[in-house]
């Protein structure tokens, strides 16, 4: 008998540490305005919520989507932004890629890190708004982290990713499919 209840305590402590369904995730992303035609959003917006679950509120705000300019325009836009809100600060930025090949997808990570890390260390001017939103940060808040990740889907840290998402390609892109269902029935947030 206490072989039985030690087994039932097993599973039921597995099944809390079990990935979401997709459709816990179309709940948790439902009131977040986010334009999915990108292909790209779906992983950002999936990225943005696991790394809630570790940077949690309300000592953290997680961030999606804030570009940032030298003056000159747009010249990037960092993907997943986590600000300690003690401080401020930003501390750690991730840049997400769900490609095919998670090879090429890693190298163009790596290159956005290095314009933006450019950027930081060069510019005179550099500002930065969230995307879609009046939002606007300082270069100061930006200053000091050095916290620069990459995140793919299941199998990208195989191929030298720092973390990946609990979700294939595939997932992730069946869980596009129902948020913009969800967003075209109106019972989802639609980006402005």
């Amino acid at each position: 008998m206490k072989f039985v209840s030690a087994l039932v305590a097993l599973f039921v402590s597995a099944a809390a540490f079990a990935a979401p369904t997709l459709e816990q995730e179309v709940a948790a992303l439902k009131d977040a305005p986010r334009d999915y035609f990108d292909t790209g959003a779906i992983c950002e917006e999936v990225a943005r919520l696991e790394l809630q679950n570790e940077f949690q509120a309300p000592q953290y705000k997680v961030l999606t989507g804030i570009s940032y300019d030298n003056g000159d325009g747009t010249a990037g836009e960092l993907d997943v932004i986590v600000f300690d809100n003690n401080t401020n600060k930003v501390i750690k930025i991730a840049e997400v890629k769900c490609w095919n090949k998670l090879d090429a997808g890693l190298v163009k990570a790596k290159k956005q890190r290095a314009r933006f890390m450019g950027y930081r260390a060069n510019a005179k001017e550099l500002s930065f708004k969230k995307t879609h939103s009046t939002e606007t940060f300082t270069k100061d808040q930006f200053a000091y982290v050095n916290d620069f990740i990459t995140i793919g889907q299941q199998g990208a840290v195989a191929r030298g990713y720092d973390r990946e998402l609990e979700y294939s390609l595939r997932d992730l892109m069946t869980l596009r499919e129902m948020m913009m269902k969800c967003q075209h029935d109106g019972k989802c947030a639609k980006q402005n």
